[in-house]
């Protein structure tokens, strides 16, 4: 074997706004998810200076969250639904039961 293989992360997009009630528990919600996996990037942006981030993404609300370029789920997701939608992403998998999603 030729050295250590290093996972490659999910990419997770946190899309808020300066209005958004939610934004702050949604913040919240990521930093407790990713405080036990190494394999997790958060990036956040603001929708109001990164709006063609957003329309790229078909965002219609905040918080908006963007799970490795493809599911976009409104609101608070829960720890499962985070760690359903990182697991369904790496698999190829569009949708799951009691998402809150678009895409």
């Amino acid at each position: 074997m030729c050295g250590s293989v290093t996972p490659v992360p999910h990419v997770i997009e946190l899309f808020v706004a300066e209005h958004c009630p939610g934004c702050p528990d949604a913040r919240a919600r990521l930093r407790e998810f990713v405080a036990h996996r190494p394999d997790v990037v958060v990036i956040e942006r603001c929708v109001e200076r990164e709006s063609g981030a957003a329309r790229r993404y078909g965002l219609f609300a905040t918080p908006g969250i963007v799970i490795d370029g493809t599911a976009v789920l409104y609101g608070v997701p829960t720890l499962a639904q985070l760690a359903a939608r990182c697991a369904g992403a790496a698999a190829g998998v569009d949708a799951l039961p009691g998402d809150n999603l678009t895409r």
